[in-house]
């Protein structure tokens, strides 16, 4: 059962005076500038004019910072301690024109709009019996998908639910550049075996575009399109894949039925999945990635050992981490990384760049 309106939080302002966040002392030449943030940091987001918004779980509040000073510009509560604790705020994106964020808010089992920069709450869709993991704007400006036990597509301003996609338990959802296509990746069961695939979704009707194996079985945390829309790219807490995607003429590909019952699915060489190890930060979050540029995927990982890649196709988009990093939530911002760190840290950092040393 799905209940949504206009619901009126208890927004309370917190002091809006230019109190500044404490510094930290870091000889990391990284790092750019650094901030104690307690109240537990998850999600994060930049608007337009280079303002953070970050959202704490204790209080359940977002709060706006200028990346100069590192004061406190705005502070809205979203539900005090007496009321509910479960507003986690796992996700916070802003639509393109940043007049926007859009929150999901975990085990509370909802989503919250805002605008910005005053931080009006202006809805908040609650979805029963289902945990809200991301809540993504279409580029485009026309829906919101949420994502839960399904994906449910919202219109823009969260008024009403036009459809939801019948596929079960996804994992993670990305919506092209354009907005053409929405990104599906679930668990997808072959018959003899289960394994991670993207369903690739029309966004003019919601039709099934194309589906594609991973070629792994692993959970994927997060996942992006890049290179203008012809590579998916999809984090597991030990691998990064990405995918080569003819988005104009997407092919489903077949599974045929060998004499011993076995499925099999005929593949080129060209249309394999390219994967490397890499080390996501404990309990991170969908966040933990993001694009500098169509072809330059920046991500946070901690200190590890190990790696491999095999590249099954010519890579488009090119990965630099932010390594040693114990980040919850990353987002870009002229060439730098705003990262949230749940020990209770905001960190600018400066971002990695191919070639850098």
């Amino acid at each position: 059962m799905t209940r949504f309106g206009a619901i009126v939080l208890l927004a309370i302002a917190g002091s809006v005076s230019a109190q500044p966040l404490t510094p930290v002392a870091t000889k990391d030449q990284k790092i750019i500038k650094r901030w104690e943030l307690p109240g537990d940091p998850h999600g994060v987001a930049v608007g337009a004019d280079g303002t953070i918004y970050a959202g704490l779980a204790k209080p359940q509040a977002v709060v706006a910072i200028d990346p100069k000073s590192g004061a406190i510009k705005n502070r809205i509560v979203l539900d005090s301690a007496e009321i509910a604790s479960t507003k986690e705020l796992v996700t916070m994106r802003t639509n393109r024109a940043g007049t926007r964020l859009y929150i999901a808010n975990g085990s509370d089992e909802s989503a919250t709009i805002m605008s910005i920069p005053d931080l009006a709450v202006l809805r908040e869709i609650t979805m029963e019996g289902e945990a809200i993991r991301d809540a993504v704007p279409d580029p485009k400006g026309r829906y919101l998908y949420l994502l839960g036990r399904h994906v449910h597509v919202f219109d823009i301003n969260g008024e009403k639910e036009l459809r939801t996609i019948s596929i079960d338990d996804p994992m993670a959802i990305a919506p092209s550049a354009n907005g053409s296509l929405l990104a599906v990746i679930a668990t997808e069961d072959f018959g003899n075996t289960k394994a991670t695939s993207a369903a690739f979704f029309d966004t003019t009707n919601f039709a099934e575009a194309a589906r594609e194996p991973l070629q792994t079985d692993k959970i994927i945390e997060a996942a992006l399109f890049g290179a203008n829309d012809q590579a998916l790219v999809a984090l597991a807490r030990d691998a990064l894949f990405e995918k080569p995607l003819s988005v104009t003429k997407p092919v489903t590909k077949q599974m045929t039925s060998e004499s011993n019952g076995k499925m099999r699915m005929a593949i080129n060489f060209g249309d394999l999945t390219s994967s490397e190890t890499i080390c996501l930060p404990e309990g991170s979050g969908a966040q933990i990635a993001a694009l500098a540029s169509p072809d330059l995927l920046v991500f946070a990982e901690r200190r590890c050992s190990g790696g491999g890649s095999f590249v099954g196709s010519e890579r488009r988009v090119s990965a630099m981490s932010l390594y040693g990093v114990a980040a919850y939530a990353v987002a870009f911002d002229r060439n730098t990384l705003i990262v949230t760190d749940r020990a209770g840290f905001l960190t600018i950092y400066k971002a990695p760049r191919p070639g850098a040393k």
